[in-house]
C-alpha cells in the first residue's frame, strides 16, 4: 500500500523518538547517579575538613569554663543549665574529633591529576 510521504516520515519520527527518549532517559539517570556519589564524597569531606576546628572550639569552651570555675577567667557566658559544666563541653570536643576521625577512616582521599595540567593535583 502507498502511503503520503508526510506518514511515512511521521513514522519515522515516532521510531527513533521513543527509542532515542528511552536512551536519553537512561543517561540521565546514570549521569545524576553519578553527579549524587560525588556530592556525597564531598560532602562528607567538607564535614571532615570542619569537625576538626569545631572541636577545637568547643574545647576553648571547656576550657574556659574549667577556668573560670578556678578563678583564674572572667565569667563564662553560659552562667546556668547544661551548657555551664566544663566537662559537658570536653566531652563534645572529643565526641566532635572522634566524629572527624571516624569520617576521615570511612572517606578515601584520592588526589586525581588532572588531564589538563598534571602538576596541579
Amino acid at each position: 500500500m502507498l502511503q503520503p510521504a508526510w506518514v511515512r516520515t511521521a513514522s519515522v519520527f515516532v521510531e527513533t523518538g521513543s527509542t532515542l527518549g528511552s536512551r536519553t532517559a537512561a543517561i540521565l539517570q546514570e549521569v545524576i547517579k553519578d553527579a549524587q556519589a560525588a556530592f556525597d564524597h564531598q560532602l562528607a569531606r567538607i564535614f571532615v575538613a570542619l569537625l576538626t576546628p569545631a572541636s577545637v572550639v568547643v574545647l576553648v569552651f571547656g576550657l574556659w569554663r574549667l577556668c573560670a570555675d578556678l578563678g583564674w577567667a572572667e565569667a563564662f557566658l553560659i552562667e546556668s543549665g547544661f551548657f555551664s559544666h566544663w566537662q559537658v563541653w570536653i566531652a563534645l570536643s572529643i565526641a566532635l574529633k572522634a566524629l572527624a576521625s571516624f569520617l576521615a577512616t570511612q572517606t578515601p582521599v584520592t588526589a586525581e591529576i588532572s588531564k589538563d595540567n598534571p602538576s596541579v593535583f
